[in-house]
């Protein structure tokens, strides 16, 4: 199962990766490191990686909508979880994250299910 867990901040996405088998790739570690759109970049490549596989974390939406734009009817992952409600009250910085992720998957959701990846939201 190759397994991509996207969500907003606070959504519990490292909680839901801690209980599944298997490599989990944690794009909240390229955060810091490098900017916005080099560590999406970073984290496009790891869906060409063979599964199985966990990819969670605020940057998998924009990882996913570079990955769809670079392989026209590719399928990323076999499975696309979107945890978009906080858990708990967030920053006005993670708020504004919290937005942009919505907006990313409101956009790629269609192109997902197009490609035959199965997208549950929660």
């Amino acid at each position: 199962m190759r397994l991509a867990i996207a969500g907003v901040p606070k959504g519990g996405k490292t909680t839901r990766a801690a209980k599944e088998t298997g490599p989990v790739y944690h794009t909240d570690d390229l955060i810091g490191d490098r900017e916005w759109s080099e560590a999406s970049a970073e984290a496009m490549t790891w869906f060409d990686r063979p599964g199985p596989w966990v990819i969670e974390g605020v940057a998998v939406p924009r990882a996913l909508r570079k990955w769809l734009a670079a392989h026209a009817g590719g399928k990323p992952a076999d499975l696309v979880l979107w945890m978009g409600t906080p858990r708990q009250d967030l920053t006005k910085g993670q708020a504004a994250m919290a937005k942009g992720c919505q907006t990313v998957m409101r956009e790629i959701i269609p192109l997902l299910e197009r490609c035959g990846v199965k997208v549950e939201q929660f």
